[in-house]
């Protein structure tokens, strides 16, 4: 992502040299300062810090900015995405005249918050600093220790600090006790993120009212977490970071030149601010002025989920996050990863009492973020916020499997892929349906790589699991499932397996009706037996031969009949190539 301001003009005013506290206001703490030497002390901080922005600014590294049209336009600013090669590089070091001069900076705002430990200003600006700086450690035992202004704001610049260093447990902490110590008013304010919204889940926040914000917030947020291995709370504590960020930018100097107002406000909070910034080099004697883009840290993508996963977790799918949507009223680049991509994978799930047992199997072979490189695996399980059960497993290889059981009626499945130096990522969220209450029912079906032997256990299955929904070349498959809920003394049971040709053309059909083409094809294998039961449930397999079909996507359903009860259904789209 980077972000230019339309009409910029590059200040090139001298630099006039940080001002410093006098011997006298340094050695004030614990001595009342009277209300002119405070107005000196603030007026002295700002044009430091207003002079160090103007020496950054002419220092900046010279870039070439595209010029297209904008991807989202707010005010003065015209937002780009990015395709991944503009944020796919590290920015240029930093030159050491700058570094010099931000540490002068802080040590004048060291000495200006020790005399004056209330100002909000002043105390923002010295965590703002010291975080560039990286410094977090410093910034954050500031925020808590020395921090006098209001509870909320040093509570909140306390969460800013641990956030952007990537300790998103004690960002949450610091956030929420900011959030509970604002009146209802102000906490109303920071949890509003009707501008991050689609229309949809617009409609569904404005409704809660300000009373049910704060769940309503960190719902939406959770299920937008990018990856659960790292933090179930860092899209929220981003937020929250961006508020206060918006707050600390307020009546300070900013790195592009440009004064504060509502547009730039709106750019952080929907987008985040700029980690760095390159500036344009016009041609000698050319009246055009220089432009100065900000640039992200990686790609900003949209995590936020569809209103049809907020309003029903448990049948979420693949398709309710559209992560690559140059368009969306928001993006997030997390510190950690670079690029998330979709992971071709295969989830299944199976009763084991009151727990659910969920079997994951992946590919990222094509995936060239992926190849060669030292991953981390998870499969986690989670709901209402929490994670319920987590496999992890360290130097996992492009294809595998990951299996893991927890209480879980109704929740989320994340199977994650981290290549934590590169900082890449690859995902697949689907959600967990509530368990019916009929008596008879059925697990989910999971796909395996056939033998001429039909297998009955699962441990065998999950050996094999296919990766994703694409039939093997050979276009034989074996299916694995599990019939729960059978009486203990034996019963028949009526199967019936279909595999029928989804998304059909109409021009198909009409072809087919007039007997142009050959009738979509499909398959039917029905069968009764009295199933055999181990551990309160009965596994099964079949070798299906699919050989005959042509490409295209099917759905394979299995139903399970028995007297005197409701059919139970299962069934998992596959493709045909």
């Amino acid at each position: 992502m980077f972000v230019i301001a339309l009409h910029t003009a590059l200040a090139v005013a001298a630099v006039a040299p940080l001002q410093r506290l006098s011997p006298s206001d340094q050695h004030a703490i614990g001595v009342d300062v009277s209300p002119a030497d405070s107005a000196r002390i603030v007026r002295g901080a700002h044009a430091a810090q207003s002079a160090f922005e103007r020496f950054r600014r002419n220092r900046l590294p010279i870039a070439d900015h595209f010029s297209g049209p904008c991807d989202v336009r707010i005010g003065r600013y015209c937002y780009w995405r990015g395709d991944g090669d503009d944020d796919d590089r590290d920015p240029p070091p930093e030159p050491a005249q700058v570094s010099e001069r931000r540490d002068q900076l802080i040590h004048l705002l060291d000495s200006a918050t020790s005399v004056l430990t209330g100002d909000a200003w002043l105390a923002g600006q010295h965590v703002r600093y010291l975080t560039e700086a990286e410094r977090f450690e410093d910034a954050f035992t500031f925020a808590t220790t020395s921090c006098h202004a209001a509870i909320a704001w040093c509570s909140a610049l306390a969460g800013y600090a641990a956030h952007l260093e990537g300790k998103f447990a004690a960002a949450d902490s610091a956030f929420t006790t900011a959030l509970a110590a604002m009146d209802s008013a102000e906490r109303c304010r920071w949890l509003d993120i009707s501008d991050l919204l689609d229309d949809e889940l617009e409609q569904r926040f404005k409704a809660v009212g300000c009373d049910g914000r704060e769940a309503f917030v960190r719902r939406v947020l959770w299920l937008g977490s990018p990856l659960y291995q790292v933090s179930r709370t860092d899209l929220f504590t981003e937020h929250l970071a961006r508020l206060t960020r918006a707050r600390i930018a307020e009546h300070s100097a900013a790195p592009d030149g440009e004064p504060w107002a509502d547009d730039e406000r709106e750019l952080v909070v929907r987008y985040g601010w700029p980690r760095w910034y390159s500036r344009t080099q016009p041609q000698f004697g050319s009246q055009i002025e220089p432009s100065i883009a900000g640039h992200d840290s990686g790609m900003p993508y949209d995590f936020l989920p569809s209103v049809h996963a907020f309003d029903h977790v448990g049948h979420a799918g693949r398709g309710d996050w559209h992560l690559d949507d140059p368009r969306a009223p928001t993006g997030y680049a997390p510190s950690y990863v670079r690029s998330v991509h979709d992971l071709p994978s295969q989830v299944a799930m199976f009763r084991r009492g009151d727990s659910t047992l969920v079997v994951a199997a992946w590919d990222a072979r094509h995936d060239t973020t992926m190849v060669n490189r030292t991953l981390d695996a998870a499969l986690i399980l989670a709901a209402d916020g929490e994670q319920r059960a987590i496999t992890h497993r360290t130097d996992a290889d492009t294809r595998g499997s990951l299996a893991t059981i927890g209480v879980l009626d109704s929740g989320l499945v994340s199977v994650e892929l981290l290549a934590a130096t590169e900082r890449r990522a690859a995902r697949t969220r689907i959600g967990v349906a509530a368990r019916g209450s009929a008596r008879v029912t059925l697990s989910d079906l999971l796909l395996y790589a056939s033998s001429t032997a039909t297998l009955n256990d699962l441990e065998t299955a999950i050996d094999s699991a296919l990766a994703s929904d694409a039939v093997p070349e050979s276009r034989t498959l074996g299916v694995y499932w599990e019939t729960y809920g059978l009486r203990s003394t034996g019963e028949p049971v009526h199967f019936t397996l279909t595999v029928e040709e989804i998304h059909v053309s109409w021009l198909r059909r009409t072809a087919q009706r007039l007997r142009l083409s050959d009738p979509t094809r499909g398959l039917r294998i029905q069968w009764e037996e009295v199933p055999q039961q181990t551990r309160g449930f009965a596994g099964r397999s079949l070798r299906v031969d699919l050989s005959r079909l042509r490409s295209g996507r099917y759905r394979m359903q299995l139903t399970a009949s028995t007297r005197g009860e409701n059919p139970a259904t299962v069934e998992r789209e596959i493709e045909v190539r």
